[in-house]
């Protein structure tokens, strides 16, 4: 489920709800493997972003024990740079999570038309982002799908979304792909590929792709079929062209390929501002976004 974009917005179809919970439904932001995401309204007009399971998956009944557990837990990652769970339920038959609506495009939309990100921008992402995995990393979870289109570039700095809902998809995905990774090819780590193991670090080796690609424009491991990527994550080195002298280090060390090896989120956090608290966090994104 990409991130919502103002302009990219469309129009309900017949078929979409017009009403979820209490919330009303005003366009369509996008469509993924797990369902759809609409722009929603609640009862004081706050615009939200709901993400709605797709019908294929309703009846799964492991499938929705696991969204609603992990949506519950998404609910306690602290709001900052990352978008807030509201809430969780079902109606219509459907599973359904809210979030707090982030406007902006997404990291992918923005280098996909602009190009390498400004070195102020570039450095306010690498902090941003860490930041998110370290709230995310507090509360027990692992993104495990950390990419371009999971950032949004907000007015205020990134912002991560889409947190807590890849180990659900994980659970659907054994009923019919079992021994296939669940994640995009590019942004997953070696351990996921070789052991199908997740642990904070492959969020923070998805962190190292995402920076890089910021930097540059490209994928630090090239492009192709998910086969060629998932090969060359875990037998070739990445290739991380013009990086800055604050973040080259960083990133390399995020790349590693074992991962008791690579940084935890809050070291890379301490590393880029020096600390890991909110107001330092403020502070240097008040610096750098622009």
């Amino acid at each position: 489920m990409d991130g919502p974009r103002a302009s990219s917005l469309g129009e309900l179809r017949p078929g979409d709800p017009t009403r979820i919970g209490r919330y009303r439904i005003e366009a369509k932001i996008g469509e993924g493997g797990m369902g759809a995401v609409y722009l929603g309204r609640d009862e004081e007009d706050r615009r939200v972003a709901v993400k709605v399971v797709r019908s294929a998956l309703a009846g799964d009944r492991t499938f929705l024990a696991r969204f609603h557990d992990e949506a519950a837990n998404a609910q306690r990652v602290a709001s900052f740079c990352t978008a807030q769970v509201l809430e969780h339920g079902d109606d219509l038959g459907l599973a359904y999570m809210v979030t707090e609506y982030i406007d902006g495009p997404s990291l992918l939309e923005h280098v996909t038309e602009n190009g390498a990100l400004s070195p102020g921008m570039l450095h306010g992402v690498a902090v941003g982002v860490a930041a998110a995995l370290v709230a995310i990393h507090s509360a027990g979870l692992v993104h495990r799908d950390l990419k371009p289109s999971n950032v949004l570039l907000s007015i205020s700095g990134p912002r991560v979304i889409d947190f807590g809902i890849a180990r659900a998809l994980d659970v659907a995905s054994a009923h019919t792909r079992t021994g296939q990774v669940v994640g995009s090819p590019g942004w997953i780590a070696p351990e996921q590929i070789t052991a199908q193991q997740v642990t904070p670090a492959v969020d923070v080796f998805a962190w190292g792709c995402l920076v890089a690609f910021a930097a540059n424009g490209r994928n630090p491991f090239g492009q192709g079929s998910f086969q060629l990527l998932a090969a060359r994550a875990v037998h070739a080195e990445p290739e991380l062209g013009e990086l800055p002298p604050s973040l080259a280090g960083l990133v390399r060390s995020a790349l590693r390929k074992e991962p008791g090896q690579r940084p935890g989120a809050r070291d890379l956090l301490l590393a880029l501002v020096g600390g890991a608290a909110e107001a330092d966090v403020t502070t240097e994104l008040g610096e750098s976004w622009t």
